[in-house]
Parts: structure tokens; sequence; C-alpha cells
């Protein structure tokens, strides 16, 4: 008689998209044709037909950081929200603390709920708070809604001969992350204290709110998708996955801001596969992009043309340093390394 198979043990991070294929996307309750946009591989939203409106839905827990998650929260949730074109409106969230968290820190949570959501045009609606044993730090996990009565991108949407656009820089929320949690190691290492706190105000521009609702209204503009946990190479591969198309993909044109790549050569990581909240990635037709482009002049940072869309069975290229390698999706967010 054969041995069963023996089932991998998750590690920190997102489950595996072949897992997810097998034991979560099977199992989605009763179908409802008002749905126009369902779980998968790439899609961080729902989008469901309500009457003349479309609601749009989102969920994202924080638990790469124990620092700044009330910002971070509203942040990234609104984000999914926005790359689909839909105007992020309503927040809820259960909260999670130790047993034992004193007042002064559900406050402090709570406050930055606040003042994110209100600098972002989004009302708190509800959610749970409760101090809960097995867990030895604050976890938030958020729940956005939003609304349009526009078209509705999707990941899914990319297109053949596209170029991939991408803004700002590689590992953004990942690099203010690190430059808070481990500031002590990295000060060993000899990472100035200037350059830490230029990492840390990289906080500050994690949202993609604005441009993505901007340019989901431009014509040649075919999916919006923010890479987070595995980074810009796992946003890319994600794109490539819930479009069923193939992707090349070029490592070297991806710009790393200096703070970033001093503080991942310190590391050991890589940059291109670290938290990247704050950058937004486009699959936009070829003769559009210059109309992007203009359209992003308002916004600060760069942008940059990362990549294009091919047929499936082109294959997913990773063009580095001239060689070309197969890219795959992300296994494990290169944060968590430091966290084993």
């Amino acid at each position: 008689m054969m041995a069963s198979k023996r089932q991998a043990r998750f590690a920190a991070g997102k489950i595996p998209p072949e897992t997810l294929l097998r034991t979560v996307y099977t199992n989605l309750g009763r179908r409802d044709k008002r749905v126009l946009v369902g779980p998968g591989i790439g899609r961080d939203s729902a989008a469901v037909k309500q009457d003349g409106t479309v609601l749009v839905f989102t969920a994202d827990p924080i638990t790469g950081t124990p620092s700044h998650i009330g910002q971070h929260s509203v942040e990234i949730n609104a984000n999914d929200i926005a790359t689909t074109g839909a105007r992020p409106k309503w927040y809820l969230c259960t909260i999670l603390l130790p047993i034992g968290t004193r007042e002064k820190a559900l406050k402090e949570i709570a406050g930055e709920i606040h003042d994110t959501a209100k600098r972002l045009g989004i009302t708190v609606v509800g959610g749970h708070t409760e101090a809960t044993p097995g867990i030895n730090r604050p976890i938030i996990s958020g729940f956005m809604i939003g609304e349009t009565r526009g078209r509705i991108l999707s990941a899914e949407d990319g297109r053949p001969g596209d170029r991939i656009l991408l803004t700002k820089t590689a590992g953004l929320e990942g690099t203010a992350i690190l430059a808070r949690d481990k500031a002590t190691l990295l000060k060993k290492k000899a990472v100035p204290d200037k350059l830490l706190k230029l990492a840390r105000s990289y906080q500050e521009h994690i949202s993609v709110v604005e441009e993505a609702l901007l340019t989901a209204k431009l014509r040649g503009v075919h999916a919006l998708h923010d890479p987070t946990e595995g980074g810009v190479l796992n946003g890319l591969w994600e794109m490539a996955e819930a479009s069923n198309l193939g992707i090349e993909v070029w490592a070297d044109k991806i710009p790393v801001a200096p703070a970033t790549q001093v503080i991942c050569l310190t590391l050991g990581l890589d940059p291109l596969k670290l938290m990247s909240s704050g950058t937004l990635l486009l699959a936009v037709e070829g003769p559009k992009r210059w109309m992007v482009q203009r359209a992003l002049l308002k916004f600060p940072g760069r942008l940059t043309e990362v990549g294009k869309l091919t047929r499936r069975d082109k294959g997913r290229v990773l063009v580095k340093h001239g060689k070309r390698h197969v890219l795959t999706a992300v296994p494990q967010d290169e944060l968590y390394k430091l966290t084993r």
C-alpha cells in the first residue's frame, strides 16, 4: 500500500497560488449572476452589480509589521479598490490585540485609521476589536468597499502587446518597514541615521489611489495592479497569470531607490521581491503609453516601462543582465526572511 502524500506546511506570507486553486477557489458557495469579478489569482477585489452602480469589495490584513498598522490597513485596502477604477468609500476592520495591551496602543491605531481615512475621503463604518490569546503583537484585518458607475478594471484584462508601466520605485513599503522595525540591526551594520530617516519617509508614499483612479479612465489602459507581497516581480507574474498571458520583464529597467538599494544590500535581500505598495503597475496599449505618461506628470516620482505582455505560448520571461530566466510566482516576500 502506498504511503499517503506528505502535505507541505505553509511558510509566513501568502498561501501558494497552486494551493489556492486546489483548496480555496473550488469552495465559493452559491453562484450569483450579479458578481462581475470574483476571486482568482491576481484579483485583489471583487465587483458586484447593484442596481445602477457597481460595488467593489476587498479584504487585506497587515501582518508584516507591528507599527503604523492603522495607516497601512486603510491605504493597502484603498489601493486594491482604486486599481479597479472604483472610488474607495467605506472601511471596516477587525483589530486583534495581545492580552495586556494598554489603551494608549489602541488609541494610536484608531487615530491612524481616522487620519488616513479622512485624507482619502473614506468613512469608517464598523468593525470589531478584542484582546485575544495566542498573539504577541497587534494584528489588523481591513475590509474596504468602493463604488463606481464606470467600467471595472481587473488584472485579468491585459492583452498581448500591452506595455507594462511602473510608477515610483520597487520595494517602497518594505523599505519603510525595514527602516523602522530593523533599525537597530541596520545601525549595527553601519547604515547611517540619515538614510534610515529617508527610508522611513517612504511610508508616506504607499497610496496609489489618486493615480489609479486617474489612469483607470484613460483609453488604452487595460489593467492596473498594485504589487504587495512578493514585490514587483510577484505583481508582474500575477498580472500575466490573471490574464492567462505570457510576459517579458526587463529586470534591469525596474527602478530601485538608493535607500532601498542600501538596505537590501545590507540585509541580503532582493528589492524586486520586497513588499511594494506605493508602486502601480499598468498594462497599456503600446501607442497610448505616452498619453499615460503625460497624465501622470502631476504626481511625484517616475514612470518606467519595464516589460510587455505576450501570448501565453511565449512563456513568462525575466531578462536580467542580458540572460533570460523563467519568471515564476515569488514564494515568500523578502521581508519574512528576517522573521524566520
